[in-house]
């Protein structure tokens, strides 16, 4: 009887698999023709470049926050260090990675919004959920879009598996996982967590059972840092975790804020979805499960308490948005009624428009053929040839085979007034290191005004102006770039 019902069980995965082939085709097919344009772009954004470099470096042995510096959580660098062991260590390897996050996450949008209305209204979402990530933002591997489809998990076990505390347990294990690729993932699990908690008081109307559940539920959370902690606590770097984790942010300057001017224009994409959706539920009258509903709109609220949780919020973080736009405007696009075909292909067009894909994926190209052109300047210098990249792509370094022995290659933290005595170490010293080792190329911004508040810009470009001569201008990722090589030393006795 056991084996029978074993064979039950493997014939009923068997079919649930068969079932969800087509629209696992289907989300593979949209992720492809939607991202494979930067597929090999090496340049794709500024970060990605950076978490590579690191990832790339903890495959030669050195360990973050100790060899090499940044604040974000060992888990994200763990996830690049795989792809490129997978995959090898050019830029393909963490954008294929990317790819499966994107398609997880429509999957993930797909069921949620099959729970909301219907399977084949979830087809649609999957559909706007890639288009969504991938126009803010996330064409590439950013943290965004890796964390987002673990917190989507969290969603969906909370809607299909009510009460059950084994996937309430997963669920924050998930939470978890998500703190480790980015830690602003923390307020969503924490009304996560609310969220589970007060329907488990409502369930069993007694406290001492919830708190057993709330300690489980924290446990659980919090393991795997607890767990990278504990190594580096044995590793004897306890210090460098938790400057890096836990101190350095709230050291950061406030050089952006968290509600710049353009913010409503940035997300004005997202907020009209929403609003088409609130109004098609008043207008078009259609029945929505009531706790998957609420279940969405508080964890919406949980997702713009992460996105505002940093001081600084670029716009990129909005991407976490997008799957809670996509959930919330269902009303306006359930195919289950006449009006949401139409609702559909509103959507679907707008973000095609506000993609502007032939212009982006030109752009894309020209990043591609400069970034080139830079590396093949670079290459020219010989093979002693060194640099410093006082402003742009980190992915040069590799190109080049100029990667330096530095703790804090990434140009952001020694450039910029925002990280101003938070890497836990000064500016002005990270700059002087890089400059005592006379580099045969530097590599700064051409417009200066970019520099306008820099502590260690003037000493850069001081440097660059008396010993170096500049040979040659370009344009990566809309910033302008010039590439200085220094002068030959006079022989001795010259003159």
């Amino acid at each position: 009887m056991t084996a029978a019902a074993a064979g039950i069980a493997d014939h009923g995965r068997a079919g649930a698999l068969v079932r969800e082939l087509p629209v696992l085709l289907f989300i593979a097919a949209c992720s492809l023709l939607i991202r494979i344009w930067w597929m090999d772009n090496p340049v794709v954004d500024h970060d990605e470049q950076f978490y590579s470099y690191v990832a790339t470096a903890m495959l030669d042995g050195q360990v973050p926050y100790v060899d090499i510096w940044d604040r974000k959580p060992v888990g994200l660098f763990l996830l690049y260090e795989g792809a490129h062991a997978l995959l090898g260590r050019g830029a393909f390897a963490y954008l294929a990675m990317a790819n499966l996050f994107a398609c997880i996450g429509a999957w993930l949008a797909y069921r949620m919004t099959a729970v909301l209305a219907d399977r084949r209204t979830g087809w649609v979402a999957a559909l706007l959920y890639l288009l969504a990530m991938t126009v803010f933002g996330c064409r590439g591997a950013q943290s965004e879009l890796l964390f987002t489809p673990l917190c989507m998990g969290m969603m969906f076990l909370a809607m299909v598996c009510p009460g059950s505390l084994r996937a309430m347990v997963l669920a924050m294990l998930l939470g978890g996982l998500a703190l480790q690729i980015k830690y602003t993932a923390a307020p969503f699990c924490a009304v996560f967590a609310v969220f589970v908690l007060v329907e488990d008081y409502r369930r069993v109307r007694a406290v001492l059972p919830v708190l057993g559940r709330a300690c489980l539920y924290a446990l659980a959370g919090l393991a795997p840092t607890i767990a990278i902690g504990a190594w580096y606590a044995a590793a004897g770097h306890w210090d460098d975790f938790v400057y890096a984790n836990f101190v350095s942010i709230f050291e950061r300057k406030t050089s952006i804020g968290r509600f710049h001017p353009k913010t409503l224009t940035v997300i004005a994409p997202f907020l009209l979805m929403i609003a088409a959706g609130v109004w098609a539920w008043f207008r078009l009258g259609q029945t929505y499960p009531r706790r998957a509903s609420t279940l969405v709109v508080v964890m919406t609220v949980g997702a713009l308490a992460s996105i505002y949780f940093p001081s600084n919020v670029l716009a990129y973080y909005y991407a976490f948005l997008g799957p809670f736009a996509v959930l919330l405007a269902v009303p306006f696009y359930d195919l289950r009624q006449r009006a949401g075909w139409f609702g559909a292909a509103v959507l679907v067009g707008a973000l095609v428009v506000v993609g502007n894909f032939p212009q982006n994926i030109a752009a894309g190209r020209t990043d591609v053929a400069q970034f080139h052109a830079m590396v093949e300047r670079i290459k020219a210098g010989g093979p002693g040839r060194t640099l410093y990249v006082f402003s742009g792509p980190t992915a040069a370094y590799a190109a080049t085979d100029t990667r330096p022995k530095a703790k804090y290659p990434f140009p952001f933290h020694s450039a910029e007034y925002m990280e101003h005595g938070a890497v836990g170490r000064p500016q002005e010293q990270i700059v002087a290191e890089f400059l005592a080792k006379r580099p045969m190329f530097i590599l700064t911004r051409s417009d200066l005004s970019i520099y306008a508040t820099s502590f260690t810009a003037p000493t850069v470009m001081n440097e660059a102006r008396t010993h170096y001569t500049p040979v040659g201008d370009y344009l990566i990722l809309g910033d302008g770039l010039t590439l200085w090589q220094r002068r030959p030393e006079p022989a001795p006795g010259a003159g």
